[in-house]
């Protein structure tokens, strides 16, 4: 791992740290809503804010991959950005007016539990949503990393901050804690196109990139982008659509993934940084690596999900008694989690070598498990039902795609997911190092 040691690992904590400050920062406003609106509120919360996420996966086209991609080849900003925005006034443009001809028929089936008019405002953000996408996709491919977690941090903080103030304090329930995170998304929004104008101006590139280039890239790993959207989402949507009321049961289900979720930041940071880094480096090198990069991850990955378990007990038994039907929900859902860590380790790994029709079919592949297992567990397990059916679909992709980026690596497959006695001593010596800075930095200073 010697080739990874320096700025890459640098770059991976650097992004770890941010989402660990993220979490802290998202839990205290989960916890807050969670505490104040109930089951029923949150799940309302949940399923209106997960509108938005699934316009823009159905219309970004694979453009926020393309663009890290190309960012990260050092290509030229202000084509970047000349692209992106008009992608965006395009995708707005059919997205918003599709979704309001549609919305009728979705609010009778699929948003069942989403208030109509907080549906309809946060419709209006998806533009400056899409371009602050494009914008931090731009960022992570030129390795700005640090100002954009700062952003990112920001916004969490800001909204930890509305929601004390427009959901603790004023107590104006969902559409409080809506609002919320419609004004946070804004002013984060701008401030990535700020940062993005400052990174081209320092590094404007030298690599023009047409606008054909950028979409056929895309266009390759949108079937990969969309589907696996779909396949972390579609049991909420499911829950929604086979369940007589759903609003409680869609609160204590994205709860329980909230939390296993939590297990996810330790992939998506690395991830983040490994796929510009493969893009960058030779065939050779990155297939040394994606071995080392996966069996470590997943190493890290299982350690949290063993301290996790306890933890989450205590919350649902101490802080959210009225949440603790979702406990055996997060259960079913840590392997799957695991598995899904795994892939996305590879997927960075196969999409940076240019790979992305196998990335796609293991995601298509995934969503049909997906759904099909959905149908067949929600009406007789409920939301346990919903865990199962992502454990399968999360645990299918990772199959097919330990078997690419083994023939693509050239590695064994085993090579790729059991960690042995060299990522146990990284991982025990980097915890060392770890206590040991804690306990100088707690050591009193010599007069």
């Amino acid at each position: 791992m010697t080739a990874l040691r320096l700025p890459f690992v640098r770059r991976v904590i650097g992004v770890f740290a941010t989402r660990v400050t993220q979490f802290a920062l998202g839990f205290g406003s989960s916890l807050i809503i969670a505490k104040l609106l109930g089951p029923e509120g949150r799940g309302a919360y949940v399923a209106v804010l997960l509108v938005p996420g699934t316009l823009f996966a159905l219309g970004q086209m694979g453009l926020p991959s393309a663009i890290n991609y190309f960012a990260g080849r050092g290509s030229v900003i202000s084509d970047l950005v000349r692209w992106s925005v008009l992608l965006t006034v395009l995708y707005s443009v059919v997205v918003v007016s599709t979704t309001l001809l549609l919305l009728p028929a979705l609010e009778a089936t699929v948003l069942k539990a989403a208030p109509a008019g907080l549906v309809r405002l946060v419709l209006l953000t998806l533009p400056i949503s899409a371009l602050a996408a494009f914008g931090g996709s731009i960022l992570y491919g030129r390795q700005a990393i640090r100002p954009y977690n700062v952003i990112l941090i920001g916004q969490s903080a800001g909204s930890l901050l509305g929601v004390v103030v427009l959901v603790g304090i004023l107590r104006l329930g969902v559409p409080g804690a809506i609002a919320t995170s419609v004004i946070v998304g804004v002013v984060g929004a701008i401030a990535v196109l700020i940062e993005v104008r400052r990174v081209g101006r320092a590094d404007p590139g030298s690599e023009p990139v047409a606008l054909g280039a950028l979409v056929g890239y895309g266009l390759k790993l949108y079937p990969a982008s969309v589907t696996s959207y779909f396949s972390y989402r579609a049991d909420v949507y499911l829950l929604q659509a086979l369940l007589a009321a759903p609003g409680r049961a869609v609160g204590l289900y994205t709860y329980a993934v909230t939390l296993a979720e939590l297990l996810f930041y330790i992939p998506d940071s690395v991830s983040t940084i490994f796929f510009p880094h493969v893009a960058g480096s030779s065939e050779e090198t990155s297939g040394r690596q994606v071995g080392q990069v996966a069996r470590f991850t997943l190493l890290l990955t299982l350690c949290a999900a063993i301290v996790l378990i306890p933890a989450a007990w205590l919350l649902f038994r101490l802080v959210l008694p009225n949440f603790g039907e979702a406990l055996p929900a997060m259960l079913v859902l840590l392997p799957g989690v695991m598995s899904l860590s795994l892939s996305k380790i590879l997927t960075s790994y196969v999409s940076g070598r240019r790979r992305p029709g196998p990335v796609s079919a293991a995601a298509i592949a995934a969503l049909v498990v997906n759904i099909a297992a959905n149908v067949l567990l929600i009406p007789i397990l409920g939301i346990v039902g919903a865990a199962a059916a992502s454990l399968l679909s999360y645990t299918s992709e990772a199959v097919i795609m330990v078997a690419v980026a083994s023939r693509l690596s050239g590695q064994p497959a085993r090579s790729l997911i059991l960690p042995g006695r060299e990522e146990v001593r990284r991982l025990r010596d980097g915890l060392g190092a770890i206590a040991m800075l804690g306990l100088a930095r707690l050591r009193p200073h010599a007069p």
